[in-house]
């Protein structure tokens, strides 16, 4: 007698019906790049690209499995947002998105500077002094 195992199909995992669901999701985005949903609403995928930002055209896989994966509008990767709108997803290089990102940080640091400054000045009442956070 010959012991022989019955091979079973493999099954996707299941996700039950009320449970969380990520169907704005991208795998295998190139690290490269910062990724974004936009709508495209009021000229602002033109706006974006104006700002570096370059509308994604590789076949990449958006959502989960068992979630409505995003669809092919042309070469675009888009995904339905309601409403009769729609989303595009666009890309920024991770070198301009820091860049970007500092100038905004700069901007900050800037507003707060002038903000311990202007309590130094003659004729305001107490100091400020930023409190470090735990």
């Amino acid at each position: 007698m010959t012991n022989v195992k019955a091979t079973q199909p493999v099954r996707p995992k299941r996700v039950p019906v009320s449970g969380h669901r990520d169907i704005l999701s991208v795998q295998d985005k190139d690290p490269n790049y910062v990724y974004r949903w936009v709508l495209d609403d009021n000229n602002r995928i033109e706006r974006y690209k104006q700002g570096g930002y370059e509308v994604v055209v590789d076949p990449l896989k958006v959502g989960q499995e068992s979630v409505n994966s995003g669809t092919q509008l042309g070469s675009e990767v888009t995904k339905y947002a309601g409403q009769g709108k729609t989303l595009v997803l666009m890309r920024l290089s991770k070198e301009w998105y820091d860049a970007d990102q500092a100038a905004k940080q700069e901007a900050v640091n800037a507003s707060e500077a002038e903000i311990h400054n202007t309590t130094r000045q003659q004729g305001f009442y107490g100091a400020y002094s930023p409190q470090k956070r735990r």
